[in-house]
C-alpha cells in the first residue's frame, strides 16, 4: 500500500451558501455552550452543503489516546467500533486521510480502485454507503485529535468539489472542538515561565502540559486535589494560591478555568515568599476572607492576641501600613493558601 500514490486534494470557489455555511461554523465554534451542543449545531449546518445519511466526529482521549465518538447518526454500533478501532486507523486514516493533513477526502479521490481497500468493500459498502467524505482533524501542532466521516447511500451524488472545500476550511473548527485541551495548551503556553502546567479533566483525570507531574497532584486525594476542589467550589474566576508541598517545598500555584470543564494547574518553586511564616500565610489567608481578629482566632484556636501579633509581623514583612493593603498584596502575589 506504501507504494500507492496519494490521494488529490480538491479545492475549488465556493457559492455565497458554502461562505454562509463557513461563517455560520466559525461562530458556532468559537461561541458559547456546551461542546456536545455546538458539535450537534455544526453538523446539521453542513447539511445545507452535503446531505449525508450517516455521520461520525471522533475525537481521541488526551490520556489514554483511545477513539471516542463525540456525535453518531445513522452508522450502526458495530460500524462504528470498528472505525473507531486499530485497523481502520491504519488501513484507511493513516496512508490517505492523515497525507491531506486536515482536507477532506472522497472515495472517487483515491488514486485506485476503492473497492481494493477493505475498509471500504467489506464495511462501508455492505452498510449502504457508496460513498462519502472522510477528514482526519489535526490540531495547530499536528497533532491527531479526531476524525469526521460523513456517508451518502447514492454513488451517484458523490460530496461535491464544494463541499469538500466548505468543510477543508472549517476542519481546524473542527478540531478545536474535538480537543479538549486547545485551551488549556494555550493557556500554558502564555504562562511559559511556570515550571509546572497540568490539566486537571472534568472526570478527575490529569494530563500535562509541561514538565512532569508531582504524586501531589497526579494523586485524586492528595491534599492538594482537595484543596484545589475546595477552590475551585468557593471561587468561579481565575486565581492564585500558596503552596507547601510534603517535602517543605513553597510553590505558587494558579488555577485556570478553560472551557469545556478543563483547568489548568500551574505551579512554579518560590523561594522567599516574604519570610512568611505557615501559620503567617494562614493568617492572610482568613484576612483576605474578611474575616476579624476574633475570627481568625476561633478559627486557628488560638487568642485574638495572637492573631493580633501575627498580622503585625506579616504586614511589616510585606511592607504594607495596614491590613486591607496586606489582603491586596496577598491577592495580587498569590499568598493565600487553600
Amino acid at each position: 500500500m506504501t507504494s500507492i500514490a496519494g490521494p488529490r486534494r480538491v479545492t475549488t470557489l465556493v457559492g455565497a451558501r458554502a461562505l454562509q455555511t463557513i461563517a455560520t461554523v466559525a461562530d458556532i465554534g468559537s461561541g458559547g455552550g456546551t461542546r456536545e451542543e455546538r458539535v450537534h449545531t455544526i453538523l446539521d449546518e453542513f447539511r445545507t452543503v452535503l446531505p449525508y445519511e450517516a455521520v461520525m466526529l471522533v475525537g481521541s482521549d488526551v490520556v489514554s489516546g483511545a477513539s471516542r465518538p463525540l456525535a453518531l447518526s445513522g452508522y450502526s454500533s458495530d460500524l462504528a467500533q470498528y472505525m473507531t478501532g486499530s485497523e481502520f486507523r491504519s488501513e484507511m486514516l493513516e496512508p490517505f486521510a492523515f497525507k491531506l493533513r486536515g482536507w477532506p477526502l472522497r472515495e472517487c479521490d483515491l488514486p485506485f480502485d476503492p473497492l481494493t481497500l477493505r475498509p471500504i468493500a467489506d464495511h462501508l459498502r455492505p452498510a449502504g454507503y457508496p460513498e462519502g467524505l472522510l477528514v482526519a482533524l489535526m490540531a495547530s501542532d499536528g497533532r491527531d485529535v479526531g476524525f469526521l466521516i460523513m456517508s451518502m447511500d447514492d454513488a451517484r451524488t458523490p460530496p461535491s468539489d464544494e463541499a469538500l472545500t466548505t468543510v477543508g476550511c472549517v476542519s481546524a473548527v473542527l478540531a478545536n472542538l474535538v480537543d479538549p485541551l486547545q485551551d488549556a495548551r494555550w493557556a500554558a503556553s502564555v504562562l511559559a515561565h511556570e515550571e509546572i502546567a497540568v490539566a486537571l479533566l472534568p472526570d478527575g483525570r490529569v494530563t500535562g502540559l509541561r514538565g512532569s507531574v508531582p504524586d501531589w497532584i497526579a494523586d485524586p486525594g492528595s491534599r492538594m486535589r482537595r484543596a484545589v476542589s475546595r477552590v475551585l467550589d468557593t471561587n468561579q474566576q481565575d486565581t492564585s494560591f500558596t503552596w507547601l508541598d510534603e517535602r517543605g517545598t513553597w510553590f505558587r500555584c494558579r488555577l485556570l478555568r478553560c472551557r469545556d470543564g478543563v483547568v489548568v494547574l500551574t505551579a512554579t518553586l518560590s523561594d522567599q515568599m516574604h519570610r512568611l511564616t505557615p501559620r503567617e500565610l494562614e493568617v492572610l489567608t482568613h484576612l483576605a476572607a474578611g474575616r476579624t481578629n476574633d475570627e481568625i482566632a476561633k478559627q486557628l484556636v488560638v487568642t485574638t492576641r495572637t492573631v493580633r501579633a501575627h498580622v503585625e509581623r506579616l504586614m511589616d514583612k510585606l511592607g504594607v501600613a495596614s491590613r486591607s493593603g496586606a489582603v491586596a498584596r496577598a491577592i495580587r502575589e498569590g499568598l493565600l493558601v487553600p
